[in-house]
């Protein structure tokens, strides 16, 4: 896995996240979460990091993909490259 596309990724994602609709309680959670995780992964701990992580990222851009629609895109490429770690 390119860790420097990942960081990017996420850097997109909270840039598209800042400029987008607002957020509800629930999904910041689900965010604060899923960021933790990615970057326990990204540090090499993967063990640490719940199972199903790309399956979560593909959830949660179906989520965004009406009010988020730019978050959504780059969830999806997110979950594509968190693939390469099993995640």
């Amino acid at each position: 896995m390119d860790q420097q596309s990942v960081r990017q990724s996420l850097e997109r994602l909270r840039a598209a996240l800042d400029s987008g609709a607002p957020l509800d309680d629930q999904i910041k959670a689900d965010l604060a979460a899923l960021d933790m995780d990615i970057r326990r992964a990204l540090e090499g701990n993967v063990a640490r990091v719940e199972s199903g992580l790309t399956e979560r990222v593909r959830e949660i851009s179906v989520r965004f993909a009406e009010r988020h629609p730019t978050a959504a895109v780059v969830l999806r490429e997110l979950g594509t490259l968190l693939e390469g770690i099993g995640a």
